[in-house]
């Protein structure tokens, strides 16, 4: 897939998610629908899921430094060819 595709997914979904929660100011949120509060719903998924999004992004800089300390690496290799 291109980069400006991928670009382009992960902004909608960023809109979506502000959407979410600035929908109940403006009027048109899911309170009407589903009848919960974004806000309330946020903070318990907030608490809930704090340690664990800890873990993944801990787990994601571990590996994008593996990969460029690899990348180093054979970088290194290169010139000494």
């Amino acid at each position: 897939m291109n980069a400006a595709v991928k670009m382009l997914i992960g902004i909608l979904i960023a809109i979506a998610g502000i959407y979410w929660y600035l929908g109940d100011f403006i009027g048109k949120g899911w309170t009407a629908i589903a009848g919960i509060n974004a806000w309330n719903a946020l903070v318990t998924v907030f608490i809930g899921v704090f340690g664990v999004m800890l873990f993944f992004l801990g787990l994601l800089i571990a590996w994008i430094e593996y990969e460029d300390l690899k990348f180093e690496r054979e970088e290194k290799k290169r010139k000494k060819k």
